[in-house]
């Protein structure tokens, strides 16, 4: 690192993981760049990941290492060799702040080196926040989590900052639709059910119980009068589990690059956590089936009356063929209530942007190295 005097800008350097990741730190990159901050991004070939990044042509953020797979000790094994590969990218770069959601490997790194890690993150129920919270300089996060659940893992209550927003309000604020994907499908607008089947290789839901998810997509696909399914797999191999639902169904077995398939669903039945609060803003009518522990922004969705959540198959169904037996009606309410949430809430991709400059610039008038 340069000398104030003699120093180049600022640089923040943010780790991609997932496709919510990628949504999010890219719109954190666009306004940080309006400020004039360089950004350095990283990420990994994953399933889930890789098809995004390929459609968008985002060449310039580097690949470094692999998705482990659904196995601890496939992932501890993909993690060291990352680590070490991160080390030789960023030996040629000198970020003034690292931002992650909970890679481990950035952490590791920014730790040893002595630069700032912000862990910005959503789901305090993650178990790698117990390896990076306590290795973070702060931690930054919605407002509706309690600092509590955070300083739990051993920061402290002052370095837990938190933003009046919901992460989908950075990539949905401006977000105007697109029959594009639609098109290409053959889907008609508002005639068909979006379900997204819920993460079986992430660490924090190994050995859950998904069996009712399952049963539920099954009986739902016999009960859809005149309606398509569209089902949203995580995984080559879960798409593969879910043939001979019928003809009226579409199975994908690779992310969609734009959101606007899940914005034109009659009903969208959500196994994971950012999709159903991205259905939910966007005013569609929003079922959760998420099989483990309910994280904390879907409690509050909850609490406010914008979202649904079963854990038993038969009344998730009951609920969703009402739903679409009053379409209509269904998404007026639902639209009346995503539009009084966003009125309540921020663009936190700002937010982040206008802090994470403060940090950067405050360490580097320290001329730390």
């Amino acid at each position: 690192m340069l000398t104030v005097e003699g120093r180049k800008g600022l640089m923040v350097w943010f780790d991609i993981l997932t496709p919510k990741q990628f949504w999010f730190f890219t719109s954190i990159e666009k306004e940080l760049r309006e400020r004039g901050v360089d950004v350095l991004l990283t990420s990994r070939r994953y399933e889930q990941l890789t098809p995004i990044l390929e459609h968008v042509g985002r060449k310039d953020i580097i690949l470094v290492g692999e998705f482990g797979g659904g196995s601890l000790l496939g992932k501890l094994k993909a993690s060291v060799r990352r680590a070490a590969e991160l080390v030789e990218v960023i030996e040629g770069h000198s970020p003034d702040a690292c931002v992650s959601s909970g890679s481990l490997e950035m952490t590791r790194i920014s730790f040893g080196l002595g630069i700032p890690h912000v862990l910005l993150s959503d789901t305090p129920e993650s178990p790698v926040n117990r390896y990076c919270v306590p290795l973070s300089s702060y931690v930054f996060t919605p407002w509706v989590i309690p600092k509590g659940e955070w300083v739990k893992y051993g920061i402290g209550g002052r370095m837990v900052l938190r933003y009046r927003a919901l992460d989908p309000m950075a990539w949905l604020d401006g977000f105007r639709p697109s029959r594009r994907t639609l098109d290409e499908l053959g889907l008609n607008e508002f005639e068909y059910v979006l379900f997204r089947m819920p993460e079986t290789q992430a660490s924090y839901l190994i050995g859950v119980d998904t069996g009712y998810v399952s049963k539920l997509l099954g009986r739902l696909a016999s009960n859809l009068d005149g309606l398509k399914l569209v089902v949203l797999a995580r995984y080559g191999e879960q798409a593969a589990s879910l043939g001979g639902l019928g003809k009226n169904v579409i199975v994908l077995d690779k992310p969609l690059p734009d959101h606007s398939i899940l914005y034109y669903a009659s009903l969208f039945i959500g196994g994971g956590g950012t999709m159903t609060q991205e259905a939910v803003l966007m005013g569609v009518p929003t079922v959760s089936v998420y099989p483990g522990k309910l994280p904390a922004v879907h409690r509050y969705l909850i609490n406010v009356g914008a979202l649904k959540h079963f854990r038993d198959w038969q009344a998730a169904l009951k609920k969703a063929l009402s739903m679409l037996k009053h379409a209509e009606r269904a998404r007026e309410a639902q639209t009346r209530v995503a539009d009084i949430l966003r009125r309540r809430m921020v663009n936190p991709a700002k937010v982040a942007a206008a802090w994470l400059e403060k940090l950067a610039s405050g360490r580097a008038a320290c001329g730390l190295p």
